[in-house]
């Protein structure tokens, strides 16, 4: 069923029938039935995609139709009055009308007011899904604020890694990740390997590295990523280009049978843009109640890692850095 056009005053048969012959075409549907026009529509009815009036061209009449619409309505919902012969009277020049016709409708005439209509409600539709997305895009930064000054209070460091791990999951939609360390030598100098020290998914439970030690390099992604600074995102695992500057490592496989297709790996920079530890995330998903506990499953609810998800976790990537090379100069003062 197409989305209604809405008729003020009595529709000449055959000016229904050339609309209704035509309105299919662009998802549309004439609804002919009597309309209390003026106020508004009725709460919680659904917003029209368009108005064809054959009311009086008087002036009373039409301030009866359209001035008391609301704005937002009017800039929506394009509004076509019929004009019985000769020129628009000045006062409809004035009121929110999206054109003007005579009657009977020609062809040329209908798939006109049907295609302004349509392009109408594919404007409107556009706007709103911005300003969703907007207000969406207000709350996670105020989220996010919230969590990295959670992570800046935090000073146990076990809390403070499954926090790290746990909102940059959330954030993303990610059904599994890990968190690998920078090793430090007695005087607290950052060391070339990295320490496995903590997995969560969705999927599974207990998951344990199969590699607990990695040095940083080019042979995974967890290395590569605190080898060269950089975030590295890849849509598909088993897509790897022989160029790429990493290798299709296994690192991450901390449950057997477990499959990976998307993978976000973030490395953990403090203020001196030292690397002090990778987190990375595994498959996102497309509903986050989602079990992937097998290939086809991962096949079927994960997507690649988006642009404002890097952005997401690289935001909290920062604090978290911030806070861990806080919680290590306790212990070196200790």
């Amino acid at each position: 069923m197409g989305q209604k056009i809405i008729v003020y005053g009595n529709m000449p048969a055959c000016d229904a029938a050339m609309v209704s012959s035509l309105a299919g075409h662009w998802n549309l549907e004439l609804d002919t039935s009597p309309q209390k026009h003026g106020g508004g529509l009725p709460a919680g009815e659904e917003r029209p995609a368009g108005v064809i009036s054959y009311l009086p061209c008087a002036h009373e009449a039409m301030s009866e139709a359209f001035d008391s619409r609301f704005v937002d309505f009017l800039e929506n919902v394009p509004a076509f009055q019929r004009i019985e012969g000769g020129d628009i009277p000045h006062f409809a020049r004035d009121l929110p009308l999206a054109g003007a016709f005579e009657s009977p409708m020609d062809a040329v005439t209908a798939a006109g007011i049907l295609l302004s209509m349509s392009r109408s409600r594919a404007i409107a539709g556009k706007r709103e899904a911005l300003l969703k997305q907007l207000a969406f895009n207000r709350d996670q930064k105020d989220r996010l604020a919230a969590v990295g000054i959670a992570l800046c209070c935090e000073n146990e460091i076990g809390a403070l890694l499954k926090l790290i791990l746990t909102v940059s999951r959330e954030a993303v939609c990610a059904d599994a990740g890990c968190i690998y360390t920078r090793d430090r030598m007695v005087d607290d100098t950052l060391c070339d390997t990295l320490h496995f020290r903590l997995c969560q998914s969705d999927s599974f439970k207990d998951g344990a590295a199969s590699q607990p030690v990695l040095k940083i390099g080019t042979d995974t992604l967890i290395g590569c990523a605190a080898y060269t600074g950089q975030f590295l995102e890849v849509d598909d695992m088993d897509r790897i280009q022989p160029a790429a500057p990493f290798k299709r490592d296994q690192s991450f496989i901390f449950n057997p049978g477990y499959t990976c297709k998307s993978v976000l790996t973030m490395p953990l920079k403090n203020i001196e843009d030292e690397v002090v530890g990778v987190l990375q995330l595994l498959n996102k998903k497309t509903d986050k109640w989602a079990m992937l506990s097998s290939a086809e499953d991962v096949k079927r609810y994960t997507m690649p890692f988006t642009t404002d998800d890097i952005g997401a976790v690289r935001f909290l990537a920062r604090y978290a850095a911030v806070s861990l090379e806080r919680i290590s100069l306790y212990r070196a003062d200790d």
